[in-house]
């Protein structure tokens, strides 16, 4: 009982931390363009 139990608490964390890397990862691939008055030029 206790097995199944932990089996499915164990593939329930899997899926939400590759829910979580995959929008970080996307979240972090975006950059935005550099504003005029922070540029050195």
């Amino acid at each position: 009982m206790m097995k199944k139990l932990y089996t499915a608490l164990a593939a329930a964390a899997t899926l939400i931390a590759a829910a979580v890397a995959t929008s970080a990862c996307t979240f972090f691939v975006y950059q935005p363009e550099e504003p005029q008055s922070l540029r050195d030029e």
